[in-house]
């Protein structure tokens, strides 16, 4: 069945004309990039979207070692917003999967449990949990 899908995946590229990609050197993880560019703070970005009545879920995973879950809970709470759902654990299955916490203009924050910086590709059930009940305006 692998053989029939690769050969699958063989004649739709020769038949859309899609090019091998050549690689420069083996990927790494978290490489370091020396960066030249800098936007500067996203708060005030956030701030506008969601007073003008945008709603946002911000997520980290707790084992995060790039961009830790205590810097995004930082700045969530920084922006000033009335809390209108208290921190309490998310479930799924009935097993915890996280922390939250509500604030007024529709700002969610999220924790996932035992994920890294690419959550989705750590925890990918309780990532198409959360985002699915996000989307769907539930309670997550």
């Amino acid at each position: 069945m692998m053989i029939y899908f690769y050969q699958l995946v063989i004649d739709l590229w020769f038949n859309l004309v899609v090019q091998q990609a050549t690689v420069a050197g083996p990927w790494e993880l978290c490489k370091h990039l020396n960066f030249t560019h800098d936007a500067g703070s996203m708060i005030p970005y956030h701030k506008n979207l969601t007073t003008q009545g945008y709603r946002a879920l911000i997520y980290s995973g707790d084992h995060d070692m790039c961009v830790p879950y205590t810097g995004s809970e930082k700045w969530t709470s920084s922006l000033g917003y009335a809390i209108v759902d208290e921190w309490r654990p998310w479930y799924t299955k009935e097993k915890i999967q996280g922390y939250t916490q509500g604030y007024a203009n529709n700002l969610t924050f999220l924790t996932i449990k035992g994920s890294g910086h690419t959550v989705p590709e750590y925890k990918p059930q309780e990532s198409l949990y959360f985002y699915d009940s996000w989307l769907q305006g539930k309670k997550i």
